[in-house]
This record gives C-alpha cells, structure tokens and sequence, in this order.
C-alpha cells in the first residue's frame, strides 16, 4: 500500500505538470502527501515574498498550488512541507529516506541550461540513489492528463518499478526521439569533451569526460542501465558484438544536427568487463586558421614563411593530446586552394576532409604505414601527409619524399624541437638528410584558458617575478586567479590555447644539425639564435593572461625552475 508521496518541485512547467498525477494518486490510495520545494539558484524569483518568513510563504504558496490543481472533491491530506537547499537530487534522496516515503512522483526537467547539459536529469540521479520507486514525468502533456507513464496502477498499489529499472528506461528519453547512447555523446559534445570513457566496477559504470584535456567523472551507472547503453554503442559502430574477447575499433556517425562530430570508438575486454573510450572529433575545430592557434607574431610569420617554401619534410611534435592533429591540419588547409592533389595516411583516419585522399592504415588487409606511403606517392601527390612517424621504414620514405620535392608533414613524439633531431637521428636518419630535408619543427603542447566570467585579478610575489625573468619576460604587473563558475562548470578554466616553439632552420642551425651537434648544443643554438623555447612562450601567456602559472607548470616534460 502507498502510504505517503513525496513530490518535489521547483516550480517549473514540467514540475507543475505533474502535480495533478500525484494528486490522483494521493486520493486513490488515500495517500499522505508530502511537498517539498526545491530551491535552485538560477530560478527567478516567484513574486513578493513574506522577507520575515519566508519558508512559511513558500509554504502557502505551494498549498495553494495544489488546491487549484485538485480537482472538486478531492480530499488530498498535505502531510508536511519542506524547503531543500542544496543540491536537489541529494537532498530529495535524503528526505526520502528520513521520511520513509513509499512513492515519490516528480517532472524530470528540474535542471535547465548548462545545469541539465552537463549533469543530466536531476531525476535520474534520484532514481539511481532512492530508497523507494520514482515515476519521474518527461513530458508535460503526458503529465496534466493525470495518467500513470505506462500501464494503470491498481488501485492502492505502488508501482513495480525498481529505481534501476526506471533509470533503465529513463536513460533513452533524455533527448526525445534518441536513443540513449545518443544522448549522452550531445551531453559530452555540449559539455565540450573530446573523450568519453565507460569503465566497469565493481557494481557499476563509471562515466567519464575528459574536458580541456583533464579527466572529470560524470556519473556512474548501474550496470543493468549501462549493458544496453553500450551495446547501442556497438550497434551504432557496427562492432561484433557476439565477440566480447578481443579489441574493436571502429566509428560512429551521429545523427543530424550533430553531424558536426565524428566518434571513434575503442572496446578492450579488461578485468570486471569491457571498456569503452570514445574519441569525440569535431571537423568545425579541426580546420582552424594559423593564427587562432594561440602562435605569437613571430612563430606565425615563421609557419607561414615554411607554408611558402612548399617542400621538405615538417615536423609536428609532442606528446599525445598536445593539438599536433589540428596544428598539421591546419596548415595543410592553409595550402588547400584546389590546385595541389593533398593525400594522407593515418592510424586511423580522426577526421574525413573534403577535398583531401585519406588513405587508413589496415592490417587486417596488409595495409601498413610503409606500404600505403609508398602507394601514395606513386599517386602523384603535391602534399603527404603522413599520419606518425614511428619506424625507421617509414622515416625513411618520408624523407626521400621530401628529396624527391614533395611537400611532407608528419608528426612525432618528442620532447621539444633539439630532442626531435635526436629521436630522428635514433631512427637511423643521417644528419645530411636530415640538414637537407627539414623545412622546419613545430613544437608543442596545451594549456587551459582562464575562465573569462570568473578570473580574478591577484597580486605576484616576489619569487614568481624571478620565474619571469629566468625566461627572458617582463613580470606583469598581476596574475590571474580563477573561482569557478557555472560557466566553466566549476572549474576555473575554459577552453585552451597552444604553447609552441617554432624553428625554421637557418644556415648555421642546419650546419650544426650536419656536423652531428648533440641535444643540448642545439638547444643552446636555438635560444642564441632568438628562437622561444615551450617554456618562454607559456610564460609569456601567462604575462597576457591566457593561461596561469599552475597549467605552465604542468606541460608535460617541460623543465620547470622549483
């Protein structure tokens, strides 16, 4: 038997909405009702309040909503009315459990804007933690006709429906008419994410969002609700999803209007089940113009100057997830004016291009970064670009390409620009090749933008000055400290901007490079010659106030002074 209902509300439509079904379900089960108002910041407010009570208005208020709303005759027992601050999914699960209520009844559309894009439905979150069943209604129509979602209650029953259960059919009607696999890559598109990992538990799914290159967890799934999501997954990417024993790749094409976005999808069987990591690829980021890469005055003149020359071989380097995928394509786009056959040969192909010969290396089918090279070159190309350098074979190619007037670009995983030289020269390339060949070194990596709404303006000390002067930057006068805001989700950053050292090799560098100079000759060569290193370029980023001391710090294998 239905002894007592919780119904939160916050006053939305979809909250009013489906106050008259809880209604009908108090006076067919002679149910005690309990109201709750859920107080969310980013609400207006509801008119004149009483300032020296005001729970006790809201209080009135509430009960006068729902004497308009029952109908004649109803005799609908109000049990007691609270006020939740905080956040609302935590703090209706704990009302529950307090009150040991049998039934709680809600609209699911409690969160709005950036709230609801980047953290779901307040209402699933409450059926995966409530002690008790949730009928939570989507639809406002649905909810002013006082009928149950699915089938007819009997009278004085509760619903047979589990809170895994409901979040197992909630989940594919986040976004109407789309499956739930769906709606969770448009929450991580909105959210900005480029990966999405799915990991098995113990007893769950952790979902993950990887946003401005940091990891951050978006919520946990039971695995009940997460089986069919990822087997959608599958579906979508037409994997085999009779064989759960060895890696799968393959790609996902999302559905107009987010077409937009490209997904490649990873299985691997590991301990507990299957792990899913989604690489989300957006074509309108990828095709950027040179100087919105975050290129100072004279790194953007130096990567232009290489674009004029038209032939050798350049290099893009630094660790994985550094943007060298969008710095390379960026500059083949620059070169793309219909008159030059541009062809590629990746592992895999991230992103298709108009215009472009994208070959993907395939091993299945004998297809390797090698044998596809050499099939592209004989297809009389004008620009290769060549996916990674990561044998000797294929370094080698690339440079007798280049020789022979091609225009190559590759990238590579490297420290900085002197420790590409040795890792080529580790591949077996003899430095006349490599003196002769190199057009030029893009060095690079990622660090996250201060978040313009809610940056703050904070004094330097003494000792952050000294690391100013150390690489050769003027101190600025203040730096900027970071709140977190809805904005930037809490985080404090938003988005991210490139550091780079850019090296076009002159006469003596290219000397140098021939005579067999080693590492940190070169090095010293380059800041002799005016050349920034990663480390003074951050810097001077963080002097215009587009990244902070902490993200400098924090660039992967950059040497930081204590």
């Amino acid at each position: 038997m239905i002894q007592k209902i919780l119904f939160p509300s916050d006053y939305s439509p979809s909250s009013n909405a489906a106050l008259p079904y809880a209604l009908s379900l108090c006076r067919e089960s002679h149910a005690l009702l309990m109201l709750a108002h859920v107080e969310l910041p980013s609400l207006p407010p509801l008119g004149t309040a009483d300032e020296e009570n005001p729970e006790a208005d809201e209080e009135r208020r509430f009960r006068e909503l729902v004497s308009r709303t029952a109908v004649a005759g109803d005799q609908v027992l109000v049990h007691e009315f609270r006020t939740l601050r905080g956040d609302p999914a935590t703090e209706i699960v704990r009302l529950a459990q307090q009150e040991q209520v049998d039934l709680i009844v809600m609209g699911s559309a409690g969160r709005t804007g950036w709230r609801r894009i980047l953290m779901g439905s307040v209402a699933e979150a409450i059926a995966r933690e409530a002690p008790c069943p949730v009928l939570s209604l989507r639809e406002p129509a649905a909810a002013s006709s006082a009928e149950p979602p699915a089938a007819e209650l009997p009278q004085g029953q509760a619903p047979s429906l589990s809170p895994t259960e409901f979040h197992q059919a909630e989940l594919p009607a986040i976004e109407a008419n789309r499956s739930s696999a769906v709606a969770l890559l448009r929450r991580a598109t909105a959210a900005r994410a480029t990966d999405v990992h799915l990991d098995p538990l113990e007893n769950d799914v952790e979902v993950r969002f990887r946003i401005d290159g940091r990891l951050h967890r978006y919520c946990r799934l039971h695995h009940d609700v997460a089986r069919p999501l990822v087997s959608q997954l599958k579906i979508m990417a037409e994997m085999d999803i009779a064989d759960p024993f060895h890696p799968q790749e393959s790609r996902i094409s999302l559905p107009d209007p987010d077409g937009d976005y490209d997904v490649r999808i990873t299985r691997v069987p590991v301990v507990g089940g299957e792990s899913i990591a989604l690489r989300l690829l957006n074509r309108q980021r990828l095709l950027r113009s040179l100087d919105s890469l975050g290129l100072t005055a004279e790194s953007l003149e130096s990567m232009r100057e290489m674009l004029r020359l038209g032939e050798g071989v350049v290099l893009v380097t630094g660790p994985a997830g550094s943007g060298k995928t969008t710095t390379a394509y960026s500059m083949l786009h620059a070169l793309d004016d219909g008159r030059r056959n541009i062809v590629t040969i990746e592992d895999p192909v991230e992103y298709c291009i108009d215009g472009f010969r994208q070959m993907s290396v395939d091993s299945r089918h004998g297809v390797t970064m090698t044998s596809g090279l050499r099939t592209l070159l004989r297809m009389d190309p004008d620009i290769v670009l060549v996916g990674e350098i990561r044998d000797a074979e294929t370094a080698e190619i690339a440079m007798r390409a280049a020789s022979s007037g091609k225009y190559v670009f590759t990238t590579l995983h490297t420290r900085d620009v002197a420790s590409t030289i040795t890792a080529l020269r580790d591949l077996h390339i003899d430095n006349r090749s490599l003196a002769g060949n190199l057009t030029g070194i893009i060095s690079q990596r990622l660090v996250r933008r201060p978040c313009q709404h809610c940056r703050r303006e904070v004094s330097i000390d003494e000792a952050q000055c000294g690391l100013f002067v150390d690489q050769g930057v003027e101190p600025p006068a203040s730096l900027f400290d970071n709140l977190g805001c809805e904005q930037c989700r809490y985080l404090g950053y938003f988005e991210r901007i490139g550091v780079f050292e850019v090296v076009l090799p002159d006469r003596a560098i290219r000397e140098a490079i021939e005579q067999g100079a080693p590492e940190d000759e070169l090095r010293d060569l380059l800041r002799s010659h005016g050349t920034r290193s990663l480390l003074s370029d951050g810097m001077f980023k963080v002097r215009a106030g587009d990244t902070t001391l902490e993200e400098v710090r924090s660039m992967t294998w950059v040497p930081f002074p204590a």
